[in-house]
């Protein structure tokens, strides 16, 4: 956060910066204590991060008796390294450093947990590691909370159905541990808890929705009041539809107005705001457009004019989409790139709505 600016977005979010999710912290806190699993997913930077901070910052932790360990998946490929960096971190909030050799020797005898290892796991040696965090809270009578970020990643994985199954049955019968499951990637957890089932009825979900737009644009008007200045409810809430409420980014383009109003914002300045947000990520934008084929970007642009029934033959020929079949292989293109997703028939939605704010305004406008 800059330190000139009341606004925060570049990391979790926390304080009176931290607006609008009173619900879904109240439902984490409340699947938690009753030692329930939750799973929160949905394009990059809505908050679930900052959701499960708050839920866990708010609850009396010791009190209930729960630990937490934290494991974030960006960085694993495998079965074998996922299964001893867990057994590391379980062990890293379980057990004090003068236990741990004891603990190994007694429930992972014979198995080497550190990163360095490449000697591969046995079948067994796969079981033991699955039970252990259930084994180890059972033995030191604490609720084990297990908080993956990332979950998606495991679908990079040789064989990730695999592993998923087993994952689901290890933590289906573990009484004292439950589930934190993020992800960043939506159509990807899409495809893990709904289109192939897992952890489906082990988990229940928190919908991570829109910010209510109002009180959104009541704090972006205390904010501007903290530092002597002025904005009005509606311009304050153009800065929050401008990225389709999407709170990185309102906060951020928020940071950017305030910096740049000597006494009261206006909407020239909110344009040149928003010019200074799209420089600020103009590689990231580029290098999206550079992984996207020209019949890829035909579809998007038919999406954003709002077409839907891209097998007409007029669509097709319009945006020179070829074919039926084309379009099958183009929806599923950009689903796998996490460019869109396509919620239902009508309802298709940009993950990243910066991106749809540049493509729509600028990428082709002069086209």
């Amino acid at each position: 956060m800059n330190y000139l600016s009341p606004f925060e977005y570049n990391g979790i979010v926390t304080g009176m910066r931290f607006v609008g999710r009173e619900k879904e912290v109240a439902k984490l806190q409340k699947l938690i204590s009753a030692h329930k699993n939750a799973l929160l997913y949905g394009p990059p930077k809505i908050g679930k991060r900052s959701i499960v901070h708050n839920a866990l910052k708010g609850m009396d932790l010791e009190a209930e008796g729960i630990v937490v360990c934290q494991l974030d998946l960006f960085n694993i490929r495998h079965l074998d390294k996922l299964l001893r960096k867990l057994a590391r971190e379980v062990s890293k909030v379980l057990l004090e450093p003068q236990e741990e050799q004891k603990t190994f020797s007694t429930c992972l005898k014979g198995i080497n947990i550190e990163p360095s290892s490449k000697q591969p796991l046995t079948d067994k040696q796969v079981k033991a590691l699955l039970k252990y965090p259930q084994s180890l809270a059972h033995v030191k009578k604490k609720h084990l909370v297990l908080y993956f970020q990332q979950f998606q990643d495991i679908l990079l994985f040789d064989k990730p159905m695999k592993v998923l199954g087993m994952l689901e049955s290890a933590f289906a019968e573990a009484k004292d541990v439950s589930l934190i499951i993020t992800g960043d990637k939506r159509n990807a957890m899409y495809s893990i808890f709904e289109q192939m089932h897992f952890f489906r009825n082990i988990v229940t979900e928190i919908p991570v929705k829109p910010i209510n737009r109002k009180v959104f644009a009541e704090f972006i008007i205390k904010c501007f009041s903290q530092g002597g200045k002025e904005v009005s409810m509606k311009d304050a809430l153009l800065v929050f539809d401008t990225l389709e409420g999407d709170p990185w980014y309102a906060q951020h383009l928020a940071e950017i107005c305030y910096l740049l109003t000597e006494k009261t914002l206006d909407q020239d300045i909110i344009h040149r705001s928003i010019q200074h947000l799209l420089k600020m990520y103009d590689y990231e934008l580029h290098n999206t457009i550079y992984g996207l084929s020209t019949h890829q970007l035909q579809l998007i642009r038919a999406i954003l004019d709002g077409e839907r029934r891209f097998s007409k033959t007029e669509v097709l020929e319009k945006y020179g989409l070829n074919s039926s079949a084309n379009v099958n292989r183009l929806k599923e293109a950009l689903t796998k790139k996490e460019v869109v997703t396509f919620v239902s028939k009508n309802t298709i939605e940009f993950n990243d709505s910066l991106l749809k704010l540049w493509f729509k305004n600028y990428f082709f406008n002069d086209q």
